[in-house]
C-alpha cells in the first residue's frame, strides 16, 4: 500500500496509533540505550498497555520514537490503521 505521506500531529491518539503501527510492522516495541556505561547497551522495550497505562512510559515513547512516523512503510501502516478505525 503505497498511499500519499500524511503528516501528523504528535496528539495522544496519533502518538498510540503510531505505537500499534510500530507493533504491526516490526512485532514489538524495542530500543537500546547506549547512555549508560555499561560495555553493552541496555535493552528497553514496551507494550501497548504499558504506554497507555503510565504517562511517563507514554512520554518515554513519544520521546524515543516520534521520529519514526517519517519511515514510509510505518506512515502507510498508521495511515491503514486510522482507516479501520
Amino acid at each position: 500500500m503505497s498511499s500519499v505521506f500524511k503528516k501528523y500531529r504528535m496528539t495522544r491518539k496519533n502518538v498510540l496509533l503510531l505505537a500499534q503501527a510500530i507493533i504491526n510492522v516490526n512485532g514489538k516495541i524495542t530500543w537500546q540505550d547506549y547512555a549508560s556505561d555499561s560495555p553493552y547497551p541496555d535493552q528497553h522495550s514496551l507494550t501497548l498497555n504499558e504506554i497507555k497505562g503510565s504517562p511517563e512510559k507514554f512520554e518515554r515513547f513519544r520521546n524515543e520514537f516520534t521520529h519514526q512516523m517519517y519511515s514510509n512503510v510505518i506512515n502507510d501502516e498508521m495511515q491503514r490503521l486510522e482507516h479501520d478505525i
